[in-house]
């Protein structure tokens, strides 16, 4: 991943998240699920022989007490690594969403929509590009963007009544932010909904799967398109990995006490978080209901704005809402929904990379732009986003003004361009320059940039605190 020297306290907290998920230790969450896939099987089949030997020696007459003590030994050291295992991996699943919350939710709903919006702005700006690093985007990246969107909606779903669903409606009227500990949609909705988002691409681990989009032989590029027989196989074989790691591969952490009921309802309370994790493993889009495609949405949203995809152009991610639009027609999943996601993040995605002219004193547009990056959901129109400026004259600036930003001034839009085409050609190299050291060799041919990539401004950590408070203006 992209490092970034001396970090801000965000970023650095992100940075050790991704690791924990993904990294070439054997203990973040990817190389333990790969290692479950690789051995589950053959794990389980010893720890049946074990038992199966265990039990013919206790039958045996002429088997000493020794022997016999010895087999029960093996048979219970195999028991408590698979129980230990299990219990570890359930560890890092809860420590990893509990991890994600704590960044995205706040102690109230402004302040978890300013937070969810840093999170997903840095996931944007942070994510690499190579393709050496599509397992590291695919399995640290994109789960994190999807589940923060996904309890976004999930928010916006319920505050605006078109979700009907009892127990999260229960649960939501119950919603305690200043007490997460005990906050019933906390820990019965929002904790199983990132844990599933987590698990919901791992089955893509599996070497059934792996054997499909790699051949059998690895043959194939990792990265290469699928046909629709590969993709709905994939997905079948991936989705039922998903759940059996989910059903197999996690214990119930013993519960600690004495207290009897108190113990029967703590067993009872986290096979309910199981059986709900498993529902919402299973979620068919296909039913086009607004649960069915809760986790579906997002997922395909973040599959778009971040890199991964064979057709990925920075500067026609906002077409993300156009392509998103398509497959609700297309009836792939339901197109209230996809509204409903629009509405929050608008056409831009967060830490989306803007560049506008400024207005003067007399609110006229100026013949220079300026940039500016994404830092606000739900924009006033969905083609106006919420945006900080973050240059002066051409130069950065770590202070800034937030702006709704005007589809009239935003380069993105043809009309804006048309306005400073008129400058003369060594005026728009000038600019293009003061953005670009290798402006005129990059852009020969478009000397206006539609958008520009933040990366490098972000590295500096005086320039990470893009979501402090900031009058907001009109562009």
């Amino acid at each position: 991943m992209k490092k970034t020297a001396k970090s801000s306290v965000m970023v650095y907290r992100l940075e050790r998240l991704l690791e924990v998920l993904y990294s070439s230790e054997a203990s973040c969450f990817y190389q333990r699920s790969k290692a479950f896939f690789a051995s589950y099987r053959q794990q389980q089949a010893e720890l049946k022989k074990a038992e199966q030997r265990w039990q013919q020696l206790q039958q045996a007459a002429s088997v000493s007490q020794a022997e016999r003590q010895q087999a029960r030994q093996h048979y219970s050291e195999l028991q408590y690594q698979d129980e230990r295992a299990r219990l570890m991996r359930w560890a890092d699943l809860h420590m990893l969403a509990e991890q994600l919350l704590k960044l995205s939710e706040g102690e109230s709903n402004s302040e978890t929509l300013a937070f969810s919006a840093r999170l997903l702005g840095c996931l944007q700006i942070m994510v690499p590009t190579a393709k050496r690093q599509r397992e590291l985007v695919q399995f640290a990246y994109k789960p994190l963007y999807r589940a923060v969107l996904s309890l976004r909606l999930l928010d916006h779903l319920l505050a605006q009544q078109l979700l009907d669903e009892p127990a999260l409606v229960s649960h939501y009227q119950l919603r305690n932010r200043q007490a997460p500990d005990d906050c019933p949609y906390r820990q019965h909705v929002q904790l199983p909904i990132v844990m599933a988002v987590l698990l919901q691409d791992i089955g893509l681990l599996h070497p059934d799967a792996l054997g499909i989009i790699q051949g059998e032989l690895a043959q194939f590029d990792s990265g290469r398109p699928l046909n629709l027989d590969e993709r709905e196989r994939l997905l079948q074989v991936s989705s039922a990995a998903s759940l059996a790691l989910l059903q197999q591969g996690f214990g119930i952490a013993p519960y600690k006490g004495n207290d009897k009921a108190e113990r029967e309802q703590y067993f009872a309370a986290q096979q309910q978080r199981l059986h709900w994790l498993s529902q919402l493993l299973q979620l068919n889009p296909a039913d086009k209901t607004l649960f069915g495609s809760l986790l579906k949405v997002p997922q395909v949203y973040a599959s778009i704005v971040l890199p991964g995809r064979q057709r990925f152009n920075y500067a026609l991610l906002p077409k993300a809402a156009l392509l998103m639009r398509e497959g609700a027609r297309r009836n792939e999943y339901n197109g209230l929904l996809v509204d409903q996601l629009l509405r929050i993040t608008g056409l831009f995605p967060q830490g989306y990379g803007v560049v506008f002219t400024p207005l003067a004193a007399d609110n006229q547009p100026q013949d220079r732009y300026e940039f500016a990056i994404v830092n606000g959901l739900y924009p006033q129109k969905p083609e106006q986003p919420n945006c900080r400026v973050v240059s002066r004259q051409q130069q950065y600036r770590n202070t800034g003004i937030d702006i709704s930003l005007q589809t009239d001034y935003n380069l993105y839009f043809k009309a804006a361009r048309e306005r400073l085409e008129v400058l003369p050609e060594h005026r728009l190299k000038a600019l293009l320059n003061a953005l670009y050291q290798d402006g005129e060799a990059r852009y020969l041919r478009k000397l206006l940039p539609r958008c520009w990539q933040p990366e490098q401004f972000f590295t500096d950590p005086a320039h990470q605190n893009l979501w402090q408070n900031a009058t907001m203006k009109q562009n």
